[in-house]
């Protein structure tokens, strides 16, 4: 099964976060201020005691109210913040192309870097297939095809790493066959991709022929053709 994408903090967290993490600074920086200003300051140290006790309890409860307050807005704008964010995305017609090349990369990536024993070799031959070979990963089968590509690296990775002795080769052998069976897909997509490319670049030849070219000697992607 796939992993899945890391789950981001949530925003209130974050917020929440940053006020407890400056809270003694802002302490600090509140009972200095406090001091400066009162226009009547404690002399005696019981009272210099009751002076910090009673700022304390000001700062302690404003500033508790202002994480929390500062926490529920967050937590109310996030699903605002999240659909404007999707919407965004989904106008961005590079962005599963983007997301397809960082996964295949990612997969190319933790697959080379597992050992895998015997099978080492046929695994290194079918990952540098999958580097070697085009991909087109603004199609939707170029997409499908990283995704089984990462599939296959989270799960035969960590299985690898935790199985031991004939268990291990036997998921090594497995993984090879397995990534062998998509490079064998990828080549593939790219030789209907050239067939696809080429028919197209022959019926531009044939169309710029009826509208502008000689029809005796027509344009041909065949040069013994061209010669004749």
């Amino acid at each position: 099964m796939a992993q899945d994408e890391e789950r981001p903090v949530l925003p209130w967290r974050l917020v929440v976060g940053i006020f407890l993490h400056f809270a003694i600074p802002a302490y600090l920086i509140f009972l200095l201020a406090a001091f400066l200003l009162s226009p009547a300051a404690p002399v005696t140290a019981e009272a210099r005691v009751r002076w910090l006790l009673g700022e304390s309890g000001w700062f302690v409860g404003g500033f508790t109210f202002a994480t929390f307050a500062a926490g529920i807005v967050s937590a109310l704008i996030d699903p605002l913040l999240r659909r404007l964010r999707r919407r965004k995305q989904t106008r961005d017609p590079n962005r599963s192309a983007i997301a397809s090349r960082q996964r295949s990369q990612q997969a190319l990536a933790r697959l080379l870097a597992a050992d895998w024993g015997k099978a080492n070799a046929q695994v290194a031959a079918a990952v540098e297939r999958l580097k070697r070979d085009p991909w087109d990963h603004a199609d939707a089968a170029g997409q499908r095809l990283s995704m089984d590509l990462m599939e296959a690296a989270n799960a035969f990775v960590p299985a690898l790493d935790s199985a031991h002795g004939a268990k291990r080769a036997e998921l090594a052998d497995l993984a090879a066959k397995a990534l062998g069976r998509i490079a064998d897909a990828l080549e593939q997509q790219a030789t209907d991709r050239s067939r696809l490319d080429e028919g197209d670049a022959r019926t531009i030849a044939r169309m710029i022929d009826l509208r502008y070219g000689d029809n005796d000697r027509p344009v041909s992607l065949d040069p013994q053709k061209e010669r004749e």
